[in-house]
């Protein structure tokens, strides 16, 4: 539903948790001081791999590392559409940082660190443009009144868990117009939801190391065994156990 409702109602519904909204393009939306800060947290994922890593691939004078660039554009165009791509390129970071050290001089380091940077960066960004939307919102009458006059804007209820009571009209116009929920205290939430994720994924890959070395554990001791058994050469004195070269002596090998 999209009730009428005054701008005064709409703040003190928004504070006390009674009122919900979804909200369309909300970058239009971010005004005052808040602008510069979006822009610049923006700029971070969009400018900042052209400019940083030309100037550290010619420290390095390998220009090999200007894959990165396109790297941290992919990482981030995969937190915009929620994909786990990032999680598992780290977890297989984890297992080369085991096996092989940590360097930033490693191919596999360096990648991984600008799908992260892309990553985070775009993930930082967006939550910001969100919590801000939601503050000029509730603050500012003006761009509550150009909001709901541009349809960008549309109040719905929430229940007692704070979730919102949607119809199917409401998703409908959701999914047609991209209208996105404007939650309270956003930043904590994403951020709180990636560290969930991770912590997902590191559990499954050490789990998946151990059960490798549990395995690898048994497969030499079977080995050792088998080994053991061939090697059991018979003596004068009865059965002696003999290492392989020991036994071709004895057999005049």
């Amino acid at each position: 539903m999209n009730v009428k409702i005054s701008h005064a109602d709409f703040a003190v519904g928004m504070q006390n948790g009674t009122v919900g909204c979804l909200l369309g393009t909300p970058y239009q939306f971010v005004k005052g001081a808040r602008g510069p800060l979006f822009i610049l947290l923006t700029m971070l994922y969009m400018v900042a791999p052209l400019i940083i890593l030309p100037l550290w691939a010619y420290h390095e004078g390998n220009w090999w590392l200007l894959a990165g660039i396109a790297v941290s554009y992919l990482a981030s165009g995969s937190a915009g559409k929620a994909s786990r791509t990032v999680y598992v390129f780290g977890c297989y970071s984890i297992g080369f940082w085991i096996h092989n050290g940590c360097s930033i001089h490693h191919y596999t380091t360096f990648y991984f660190c600008c799908a992260l940077w892309g990553y985070m960066t775009y993930q930082l960004a967006d939550t910001v443009q969100m919590s801000f939307a939601r503050q000029s919102i509730i603050s500012s009458s003006k761009v509550f009144d150009d909001a709901i006059s541009q349809n960008r804007l549309r109040i719905v209820q929430l229940d007692s868990s704070q979730q919102a009571i949607l119809t199917s009209e409401d998703i409908s116009l959701a999914l047609t117009e991209n209208l996105l929920e404007l939650k309270p205290f956003l930043t904590l939430l994403v951020f709180s939801n990636i560290l969930l994720e991770a912590l997902t994924y590191l559990f499954g890959l050490f789990t998946g190391l151990i059960g490798v070395a549990i395995t690898h554990v048994k497969g030499i001791e079977n080995l050792t065994s088998q080994k053991g058994r061939l090697n059991y050469a018979p003596t004068e004195k009865g059965f002696g156990r003999f290492r392989s070269a020991d036994a071709r002596i004895l057999r005049g090998k």
